[in-house]
């Protein structure tokens, strides 16, 4: 059963009556603009409130910013404590729920007393980035990153001090601060790079941190003294100390070169020693793990085949699936009463929920939907979930169909591949895609071998021909929706990274390509350098070089859109060799892709390359 609650059943009908006979108005580009992000929720010790952060896009500045907000479980009448025009980040808790520390991203750390005057600011030099209250209530421990000493070398002459590259890197540093304000100490040195979130051992005499290095480590704060708790060569990273101090729970990644590997829960005490696996019948990779009251289990969230689910796994090693279906859930926090709360999106809906992990099944309350007047206003497309037989497998996919589909009609279909990085598909609700079927796309979105969400074995399909066996499992789906009717067999494309990029010189399906930043110089120190793309263990490079888009130039045909970095030499290649294979080509460079209005314009380009390129590709052939 889903967390699922019939209040927010009875305020969609509302919403659905409020509307009357009109059907709402087609998604666009622009809602980018108007579109909210809960995130990051936490709920407070005693259960009784959240805090979380609402993402939002201002036009004018072409900024993200983020606004702090509150609500009481009880009234679930969200308030706003901040909406300046800053990137705040980790809102977290003190131990006995009366007070919220934020970081402003701007070089301070606040605190806030609910029902008080207002926050105070201590300004720390740096910006924090994660944060976390000691038992007492006393300190705060954060992570910051420090920039490398500007320090000019005797030799160097002042006129190139601006040109200089530092000697040493920048490197995230561990600090301490008084709750009230005051010195702050930096516990790190240059050669310790933090990791994720720290932890507050139960004396408040140590913190527990894990490091650039793959270990986690217990620093001291009397003397700065660094012990190593883990000893071998996983990547460890979030260690989550227990209540009652005896125990530290944490996450662990084989660091062998493989193409896919999953992360492990693991628990031990808290000086390191009998480390065992917390969770390994859960073939899923772990996120957000919180230890229960009683210092018994461990709850976490996993993606699992489209959907995202609680989990719990107790001392004895066993799992217990918490919540069950269609939804993806993202942040994870989890009161002493055993109340949690998450961010939940579904096909109609995103949302801030709130439920009970110790009640099967859980019954959720809606606390905010910061977007529900919004997606009341628009039509809504429908993802219906599909199973591609392909190589002897079950490949799960997702089709939206525009709102007005009539099977009758060819439509067109557009092959939306989320590569850079890998991605789970699932029910969730997805601006992009309502933004394409609006425009009378039929969207596929697949998750082929390879993606994650699905088990080790399926993450470790693509030990040596990728981009290939992926590939043909996204053409096996285009087929299969092809064959169920309904679709313009002339009028498909393809949008993706390097996928879609390989899929020029592979196939004759599509008459229209758009390729993100694809990576196209495929030797093996290419997919090195590529972090979203993993370690993958190819011995010989000048085999590889042959699957490059580059080697298969002289079957390109479908009018090709290339969106480029600044720089990006990868794009500059590839835009390149289409022009001199003659191929109907444009790029364009988007000078920086974290900024808002680059996702609106690259929906905005996207949309009229495909809606204009159909003729020339099908008399080209």
């Amino acid at each position: 059963m889903a967390i699922s609650t019939a209040s927010a059943v009875r305020s969609l009908a509302l919403l659905v009556c409020a509307a009357g006979a009109w059907a709402g108005s087609p998604w666009n580009p622009d809602d980018i603009w108007s579109w909210r992000t809960p995130r990051d929720p936490q709920i407070s010790p005693d259960g009784r409130r959240v805090v979380y952060l609402e993402d939002w896009n201002e036009h004018g500045s072409d900024s993200v910013y983020s606004s702090l907000w509150l609500v009481s479980i009880d009234d679930k009448q969200p308030l706003c404590l901040t909406d300046a025009p800053f990137r705040m980040q980790s809102p977290r808790w003190s131990p006995d729920s009366t007070r919220i520390a934020w970081s402003s991203g701007q070089g301070s750390l606040n605190v806030l007393t609910v029902g008080g005057d207002g926050a105070k600011a201590t300004s720390v030099g740096v910006s924090p980035l994660a944060l976390a209250w000691s038992r007492d209530g006393q300190s705060i421990a954060f992570t910051a990153l420090v920039p490398p000493p500007q320090n000019r070398p005797a030799w160097a002459p002042a006129s190139i001090q601006s040109w200089l590259v530092p000697q040493s890197r920048a490197h995230i540093a561990l600090f301490v601060v008084p709750a009230g304000g005051g010195t702050w100490q930096n516990l790190t040195g240059p050669g310790f790079d933090a990791v994720g979130e720290p932890s507050w051992a139960r004396d408040g005499k140590s913190i527990v941190i894990a490091a650039a290095d793959g270990q986690i480590y217990s620093i001291r704060l009397a003397d700065q003294v660094a012990r190593r708790l883990t000893d071998d060569s996983n990547r460890n990273e979030n260690p989550v100390v227990s209540p009652d101090g005896s125990k530290i729970a944490w996450m662990a990644t084989d660091s062998a070169l493989r193409s896919y590997s999953i992360r492990k829960l693991y628990v031990m005490n808290a000086d390191g020693t009998r480390a065992k696996l917390l969770a390994g019948a859960l073939d899923r990779n772990p996120e957000y793990p919180h230890w229960s009251s009683d210092s018994r289990t461990v709850y976490f969230l996993a993606d699992d085949s489209g959907a995202t689910h609680v989990y719990a796994s107790r001392n004895d090693s066993t799992v217990r699936q918490v919540t069950h279906g269609g939804e993806r859930l993202r942040g994870f926090s989890l009161a002493d009463n055993g109340r949690a709360v998450t961010v939940r999106s579904t096909g109609q809906a995103v949302e801030l929920v709130t439920f009970p992990v110790d009640m099967p099944p859980p019954t959720a309350a809606v606390l905010a939907a910061p977007m529900a007047k919004l997606l009341a206003e628009r039509e809504i497309a429908a993802a219906e979930e599909i199973q591609v037989p392909s190589a002897g497998k079950s490949i799960q996919g997702w089709v939206i169909k525009p709102p007005h589909f009539d099977a009758a009609r060819n439509n067109p279909l557009l092959l939306d591949i989320a590569d850079d990085p890998r991605r789970m598909f699932g029910p969730e609700f997805s601006l992009r895609a309502q933004i394409f079927a609006a425009r009378g796309w039929v969207v596929l979105r697949v998750n082929p071998r390879g993606t994650p969400g699905y088990g080790e074995q399926f993450g470790r399909l693509l030990p040596t021909r990728y981009p290939g066996d992926d590939a043909d499992d996204l053409l096996a789906a285009v087929d299969f929706v092809v064959a169920k009717g309904g679709i313009d067999e002339q009028r498909i494309a393809v949008s993706g990274g390097l996928l879609a990029a390989w899929m020029l010189g592979h196939s004759d399906k599509f008459a229209a390509v758009v390729a993100r930043r694809p990576i196209v110089d495929f030797t093996l120190a290419g997919v090195r350098a590529a972090p979203w793309m993993g370690a993958l263990p190819w011995d010989d490079p000048d085999r590889y070089v042959k699957h490059s888009p580059i080697y298969f130039a002289s079957s390109w045909k479908a009018p090709t859109l290339v969106f480029a970095g600044d720089p990006d030499p990868q794009s500059d290649e590839f835009y390149a060799a289409l022009q001199e294979r003659r191929v109907k080509s444009a790029m364009v460079r988007v000078p920086d892709w974290s900024r808002p209005s680059a996702e609106v314009v690259e929906l905005e380009t996207t949309l009229a390359w495909l809606e204009s390129g159909y003729d020339a590709s099908r008399k080209a052939r």
